[in-house]
């Protein structure tokens, strides 16, 4: 004769099923929580790789690997570079029989090209150009106008009114026209902007708490050093305010040793909500400067 479950025992099954429901809801809100926080951060992590991919595409494009200090200065927190816009450079002619104090002086605006006509040059007002001598130093300059030079076949004055050469004269100084752009982080509104040329500032990244550049430079052997300034470092380069751009070049005063700029470090940081607490991630790539073997600006001062 077959017997029914007592209350107690009714009683006793419930409570068995009650337990292992309780279990089993707090491993599945323990999972969506954990799976809540790693979308997050996956996302997190994606957008910031995307930035740095979309900022290093434009830097490994930087013409002759020179950092640039238009349309912002280079520095933590800011970065131009010029893209090469006119195929090879146009060979300059010195003012005055290869007088340094004509050619370089603040009041002087006009560089003076050797080509046949100024659809040759392909620079027109507006551009921007850089200009870079046999010793490496380059300077980025906003063009006004072209003219032909009176009297004189084959030579044209690229003007650059309101903003004068900085850089010597020397044999073989060349002329580009150049696409000039930069990035630079505000802390303010916690953005990453762009610009490009003289236009108006793009914003590119929203909600980033820190934009960081550090400046690797390497020796023989692979000895690196990292922004390096102070006394100990000629020439000498404010990496924390900068007011140009930093030297392709430095040397080390006690051993003499002569370090170059090969790659820069970008770390990226941003913070998200997951759960209504609040989390925050760090990424970190390095970015390989281009070089060119015939031609390397070691320097682009800025204009005055």
């Amino acid at each position: 004769m077959r017997k029914g479950l007592t209350l107690l025992e009714l009683l006793l099954a419930l409570a068995i099923l009650g337990t292992v429901l309780a279990l089993a809801y707090g491993a599945v809100v323990q999972f969506m929580q954990s799976r809540s926080d790693l979308d997050a951060t996956v996302s997190a992590q994606a957008k910031l790789r995307r930035i740095v991919e979309v900022f290093s595409q434009d830097l490994r494009s930087a013409v002759l690997g020179g950092i640039a200090a238009t349309p912002y200065p280079s520095g933590r927190g800011s970065i131009s570079f010029a893209l090469l816009e006119g195929g090879a450079g146009y060979p300059v002619l010195p003012h005055d029989s290869g007088s340094n104090n004509s050619f370089k002086q603040a009041a002087e605006t006009k560089i003076v090209v050797l080509a046949t006509d100024p659809d040759q040059i392909g620079i027109t007002p507006g551009d921007f150009v850089l200009m870079v001598n046999n010793a490496g130093d380059g300077v980025i300059l906003p063009v006004t106008q072209v003219n032909r030079v009176g009297g004189e076949p084959n030579r044209w004055h690229v003007v650059h009114a309101g903003c004068g050469n900085t850089i010597d004269y020397t044999p073989n100084t060349l002329l580009f026209r150049v696409r000039t752009l930069g990035f630079r982080y505000d802390p303010l509104g916690r953005q990453l902007v762009y610009r490009e040329g003289g236009g108006s500032e793009v914003p590119v990244a929203f909600d980033l708490d820190r934009f960081e550049l550090h400046y690797v430079y390497e020796a023989a052997f692979g000895d690196t050093v990292t922004d390096p300034s102070g006394g100990n470092y000629t020439p000498s380069y404010d990496f924390t305010n900068p007011t140009g751009a930093p030297p392709y070049q430095v040397t080390q005063g006690t051993t003499g040793k002569v370090y170059s700029l090969r790659r820069l470090s970008v770390t990226l940081e941003a913070s998200f909500l997951s759960r209504g607490r609040r989390f925050s991630r760090t990424y970190t790539s390095q970015v390989e400067l281009s070089s060119n073997a015939q031609y390397q600006v070691r320097r682009i001062l800025p204009c005055r």
